[in-house]
């Protein structure tokens, strides 16, 4: 059955060849895109979760912990999160909602919204190096220094922060790379072909 499918289609002319070529890409392309978004959404629902509970939590630290590097770290560490959930919150409005008027213009709007979700991936990565991991070293400082903790856990909580943010890093740097193989790659692609 199928081999005779293809003996049809390469029979058939040149222009049904295309549009074949052509409805196929877009099936394919659709179905990437709805996976593509569902993981998206999760992957902002969980942030969002995370970087509530990251203000809620060290707000709570300004408070209770007494040095007072740690609390100008905690300080640091929620304008951190309130900056990147503001930015979730920002790609959440970008997501192209439907198909409008062409299937043209929702693939563009589709490459947009990656090409930011992208951006949003870097900034927050390199934020992270330049606020948030500073400000972690700031708060384990403070915590040192006022005699709370010995040199040996001081020590420890340094490599675990050099680790989670290698990990953070090799993280968003594997996000951004799925976003440009299999997002905006394939959005080109098909838009190249729509545009013939």
């Amino acid at each position: 059955m199928e081999d005779e499918l293809i003996k049809i289609w390469q029979s058939s002319p040149k222009a049904e060849q295309i549009k074949f070529e052509k409805s196929r890409l877009i099936l394919d392309m659709q179905s990437s895109l709805d996976r593509f978004h569902r993981f998206i959404k999760y992957r902002i629902i969980h942030d969002q979760i995370a970087c509530i509970i990251v203000i809620a939590g060290f707000i709570y630290g300004i408070y209770l912990v007494p040095p007072i590097l740690s609390k100008i770290a905690c300080f640091f560490i929620v304008l951190w999160a309130i900056w990147y959930l503001l930015q979730l919150v920002g790609s959440k409005k970008m997501k192209p909602t439907s198909v409008t008027l062409n299937y043209l213009e929702y693939l563009e709007k589709n490459r947009d919204y990656l090409t930011y979700l992208k951006e949003t991936i870097i900034r927050s990565m390199y934020s992270y190096a330049i606020l948030a991991l500073p400000a972690y070293f700031l708060f384990i400082s403070g915590v040192y220094f006022d005699g709370l903790s010995d040199i040996t856990f001081f020590i420890k909580l340094i490599f675990l922060g050099i680790f989670v943010h290698i990990g953070a890093y090799a993280y968003s740097k594997w996000e951004v790379k799925k976003v440009d193989t299999y997002g905006l790659k394939k959005i080109d692609e098909l838009i190249e072909v729509m545009e013939e």
